[in-house]
């Protein structure tokens, strides 16, 4: 069974490998790390439709692999939890059109957008990861 370890791994390994092609493309980068197909048209479209039994606002206990959200733009946007607390594999920064490694804050703090949250559950599906 895929696990948030293995959606990491897969989202350091596209970082390690310089994939582009992923600007904008958060929701469907973050669904391919977890090998899930689509359903919704962007992040904010994903969270909105999670129930709230699935969801979190502590950043202090985030599992390996979780899916985080953030509110802003037209679309909101959504990156992976990776295996060092308080930063995830996000697509579009540090550089554009790549996927990097970034503090969960830094999402606010070069977009200002807004923390929402992270999920047991994306799109539709629920995913192995330890609360």
């Amino acid at each position: 069974m895929w696990t948030g370890v293995d959606a990491a791994d897969q989202m350091q390994k596209w970082h390690q490998g310089n994939k582009s092609g992923v600007k904008g493309m958060c929701l469907k980068t973050c669904r391919q790390a977890w090998k899930l197909r689509a359903k919704y048209p962007s992040a904010i479209s994903a969270w909105t439709n999670t129930p709230k039994k699935y969801k979190s606002t502590n950043k202090l206990i985030i599992p390996v692999g979780a899916p985080v959200f953030w509110k802003g733009g037209r679309f909101g946007h959504v990156a992976i939890q990776s295996h060092k607390p308080g930063y995830v594999w996000t697509t579009d920064l540090p550089i554009k059109n790549r996927i990097g490694l970034v503090a969960i804050d830094f999402v606010e703090l070069k977009w200002g957008y807004k923390f929402l949250g992270w999920t047991t559950r994306l799109n539709g599906k629920d995913i192995n990861v330890k609360r």
